[in-house]
């Protein structure tokens, strides 16, 4: 599968990309950084930004290629994990975690009448699609290189890759939790990190932050499954399933798609505070908490990944199986 996905991905981006360069219709980036993108090509004009894609699907299409032809050696694999991490964590932005993040919470909200249908229209948009399309074409990338660097290696053991997940999991988990203890005070009407005068200009929108601190709380639960028994067996209370072994790939690989989208939207906060620009609502960056726990959102992802192929060693699956 991850061939057929970066063969399709390559194929149909490199005539998109091609497209692009020649001024074609359908750029789905901010040329020249104009409007609400952010993401490394929006301030390239778009003949460069079509060209950088079609160069990048020519490179994924000799993957491709390759690997369906055998096992991809070193030097290939090194330039599809190069190639599938560039795509899939340094080229997007927050907008794909926007969209898992916050989709549930508008769509609560707009059923309960606290908003319109529109501000979700908003979030599903081409070019956030486009985001997500890329994103997947990296991990399938990453995935072929992983796998032939790894090979048929197994896990030497389980201690060491306890101790690791361990270690991992518990930043996953602390990381959430600050951003929670923020937000969730926020609704309560607690300033916590902010002025009194800054959380009044936010009211309105402190329970979409709160709504969004529930899903990464709720992912910090199910995160301290990677280093517990009950990530292993099925609990009791779970129908059917109450006693049996969870497919080790069950969770590695929820936590593993997870940790993409959280770690690109923090670089991306990162190069928006390093560079100056304005993170969250006009007057947030005087504020500390308003932007504080978004500059941990990088650690939180690779802690999340980390402890994800923890969990898999640990349990002795073939991490050449990924």
């Amino acid at each position: 599968m991850p061939v057929l996905i970066t063969g399709v991905w390559s194929v149909s981006y490199l005539a998109l990309g091609l497209l692009w360069a020649l001024g074609g219709p359908g750029y789905p980036f901010d040329a020249g950084g104009q409007g609400t993108g952010n993401t490394l090509l929006d301030p390239l004009p778009t003949a460069v930004g079509g060209s950088v894609l079609a160069g990048v699907a020519l490179v994924a299409a000799g993957v491709a290629v390759l690997a369906a032809r055998g096992p991809l050696g070193r030097g290939p694999a090194v330039v599809a994990v190069v190639t599938g991490v560039g795509l899939a964590v340094l080229l997007p932005d927050v907008r794909i975690m926007m969209t898992a993040g916050y989709l549930p919470v508008m769509l609560v909200a707009a059923l309960a009448g606290q908003t319109g249908f529109s501000m979700i229209a908003t979030l599903l948009t081409w070019p956030s699609v486009n985001l997500l399309i890329l994103m997947a074409a990296g991990v399938s990338l990453m995935f072929l290189g992983v796998r032939a660097l790894l090979g048929e290696r197994r896990a030497s053991g389980a201690a060491g890759p306890l101790r690791v997940g361990r270690y991992a999991t518990a930043v996953a988990v602390a990381v959430p939790v600050v951003y929670a203890v923020t937000r969730y005070g926020w609704l309560l009407g607690v300033p916590v990190g902010i002025s009194e005068e800054f959380l009044a200009y936010i009211a309105e929108i402190t329970p979409i932050g709160a709504g969004l601190a529930t899903l990464g709380l709720a992912g910090a639960v199910l995160t301290l499954g990677l280093v517990r028994p009950w990530g292993e067996i099925w609990p009791r209370w779970v129908p059917f399933l109450r006693g049996r072994p969870i497919p080790a790939r069950l969770p590695a690989y929820a936590a593993l798609a997870a940790s993409f989208p959280i770690t690109s939207a923090g670089l991306m906060y990162v190069r928006k505070k390093l560079s100056g620009e304005q993170v969250g609502p006009p007057g947030a960056d005087q504020e500390l908490g308003a932007w504080m726990p978004e500059m941990l959102w990088p650690l939180w992802g690779v802690a999340l990944a980390v402890a994800a192929l923890a969990y898999l060693s640990r349990r002795r699956h073939l991490l050449g199986g990924l």
